[in-house]
């Protein structure tokens, strides 16, 4: 029997529901280096005060077709958004950017799935 890539990932993810966001950004950042999308990966910071908005998504990645999609990662438990970071989904979306909250790999691997559909 042959899986499949997602088969192969569930395997491979089996147990890490609930990893640390830095982990989850680390994955999806080389996720995107691999593939060749252009992704900024921002984590707020006193050095990045000023620099950043104040609720701004951790990740943005440039996929095809002229397609940028936005992502907040959380933790699946007691990760919750701050006011800021609402203010900045509501923005996005008024303005029809695609905009996401991720906790987990899976949760990921389904946007990029949308995403293909969508194109």
């Amino acid at each position: 029997m042959r899986w499949n890539q997602k088969q192969v990932d569930d395997y491979l993810n089996r147990g890490k529901e609930d990893e640390p966001e830095s982990v989850l950004q680390k994955k999806i950042t080389q996720w995107a280096r691999d593939r060749g999308y252009p992704c900024l990966s921002f984590r707020q910071s006193k050095k990045a005060q000023g620099f950043l908005a104040p609720g701004w998504p951790d990740l943005t990645i440039a996929l095809d077709k002229g397609r940028t999609i936005y992502i907040e990662l959380k933790r699946q438990k007691g990760g919750y958004l701050s006011a800021k970071q609402i203010e900045k989904a509501l923005m996005f979306g008024q303005l029809g950017h695609e905009w996401y909250q991720v906790k987990t790999w899976k949760r990921f691997m389904e946007i990029i799935e949308e995403e293909k559909r969508i194109r």
